[in-house]
C-alpha cells in the first residue's frame, strides 16, 4: 500500500530505501515485543507451564524471536510481490512447508532425507526446540506410581531434541533468519523502487 508513495519519493530524491526500511523496523519493534509478551502474560500461567520467572522470560524471548523471523518473511513476501492480494495468496503455501517440518508434527529423525533442507531452514523448528527445552528440561513428572517414570529430559531425547541447545543454535538461528529475511526484503524493495 505504501509502495507507490515510497517509489515516488525515492525517485524524487527525498530519501533512500535504507532510512525508510529502518524506520519501518523501528516502528514495528513495539509490536514485536508487546504482542507476544501480552499474549504470554495472559495464557502462560493459565496453561500451567513452568512457574519460574526465568522460564517465563525465556518463553517471551523465544516468542519475540519467532515473531521477528515471521515478520521478516512477511516483509520479504510483501516487497517481492508488491500487491496485498498476491502476498496473501502466496504466504500460506510458502509458510506451510516450514511449519510441517518444524518438528511439531514429526520428530527430526523421521523427516525424509529429501526434506532435510526445509527442516534446517525452518524458524518454527528452532522456536519449537527452544520452547520444548524451556518447558521439559529436568522436569520431574508425576506418573502416579507407574514405573519407569521418565523425566522431561528423556522426553526431549525421544523427540531428538538436544536439551543442552537452549540458546545456541536456537535463538541465534531465529535472529539470523529474521535479520536475513529483512535484508532480502530491503533488497527487493530497492529493486522495486528503482524500476
Amino acid at each position: 500500500m505504501e509502495l507507490p508513495v515510497v517509489k515516488r519519493e525515492y525517485q524524487n530524491g527525498m530519501y533512500t530505501t535504507i532510512p525508510y526500511f529502518l524506520s519501518k523496523i523501528i516502528a514495528e519493534i513495539p509490536y514485536l515485543i508487546t504482542l507476544p509478551t501480552l499474549q504470554l502474560a495472559i495464557c502462560y500461567f493459565m496453561i500451567g507451564l513452568r512457574g519460574e520467572l526465568m522460564a517465563f522470560l525465556t518463553c517471551i524471548i523465544c516468542c519475540i524471536c519467532i515473531a521477528w523471523s515471521s515478520t521478516g518473511l512477511g516483509w520479504f513476501i510483501a516487497a517481492t510481490t508488491g500487491d496485498l492480494r498476491i502476498a496473501s495468496a502466496v504466504s500460506a503455501p510458502i509458510i506451510m512447508p516450514f511449519f510441517l517440518f518444524g518438528g511439531l508434527f514429526q520428530s527430526d529423525n523421521t523427516t525424509p532425507v529429501y526434506f532435510e533442507p526445509i527442516k534446517w531452514i525452518s524458524w518454527f523448528r528452532y522456536g519449537y526446540h527452544m520452547l520444548m527445552i524451556n518447558e521439559l528440561k529436568d522436569l520431574k513428572l508425576d506418573c502416579n506410581n507407574v514405573t519407569p517414570c521418565p523425566n522431561g529430559t528423556i522426553i526431549l531425547q525421544q523427540f531428538s531434541i538436544n536439551p543442552d541447545e537452549m540458546w545456541w543454535p536456537n535463538i541465534a538461528a531465529l535472529l539470523i533468519f529474521g535479520t536475513t529475511l529483512s535484508i532480502f526484503a530491503w533488497s527487493c524493495l530497492l529493486c522495486r523502487v528503482r524500476r
